[in-house]
C-alpha cells in the first residue's frame, strides 16, 4: 500500500451526486477515529466528494498515485484544503494505512476541518482513495456537478 498526503493554506448547488458503498464506508470510519479522539465529525460534502472521486479514477487509469495539482483552484470557496491520497487492497487497509502515517493521520484528526470529500474507485485489484479535507461550510467545486 502507498499513500500521499497534502494541505494547502490560502483564501478561496444542487446536484445529484451519490456516494458509493466504499466511499460511505471509508467516511464512516474517519469519523470514528475523529470520535476516538474527542473529535467532532466532518459532514460528508458531495462536492468535495466530486473532486475527490475525480482524482481517484485519474490515478487508478494512470496506476499512479500523485496529488490533486490544482486542488485549490477545483475547491471555490475555501480557508484550509488538506488531502490524502493512497491506495490498498481494501477500505479497511487504506484507512488503516492513513491512521499508521503521521502525516495523514493529521489530516484526519485535524480540528479545524469541517467538511470532507471521499472518492474511492476499485481497479485491477487495488482500491485507490482521495480524501479531501476543508475548513469552510459548503466550499464548492468549479467542477460540473451531476444533474438529476
Amino acid at each position: 500500500m502507498f499513500l500521499a498526503v497534502g494541505s494547502v493554506a490560502g483564501a478561496g448547488g444542487g446536484s445529484c451526486y451519490s456516494h458509493s458503498k466504499k466511499d460511505r464506508s471509508l467516511a464512516k470510519r474517519t469519523n470514528r477515529a475523529r470520535s476516538n479522539q474527542d473529535v467532532a465529525k466532518l459532514s460528508l460534502d458531495p462536492q468535495l466528494s466530486y473532486v475527490a472521486k475525480r482524482h481517484s479514477r485519474s490515478m487508478a487509469s494512470k496506476n499512479t498515485l500523485y496529488h490533486t495539482a490544482s486542488l485549490g483552484s477545483l475547491v471555490t470557496r475555501w480557508k484550509t484544503l488538506g488531502e490524502n491520497v493512497g491506495y490498498a487492497g481494501s477500505v479497511k487497509s487504506v484507512h488503516r494505512a492513513f491512521m499508521n502515517s503521521a502525516g495523514h493521520k493529521a489530516n484526519i484528526l485535524k480540528s479545524g476541518y469541517k467538511n470532507f470529500g471521499v472518492g474511492v474507485v476499485k481497479k485491477g485489484g487495488r482500491i485507490w482513495a482521495t480524501v479531501v479535507f476543508e475548513a469552510r461550510k459548503n466550499p464548492g467545486t468549479t467542477l460540473k456537478m451531476p444533474s438529476c
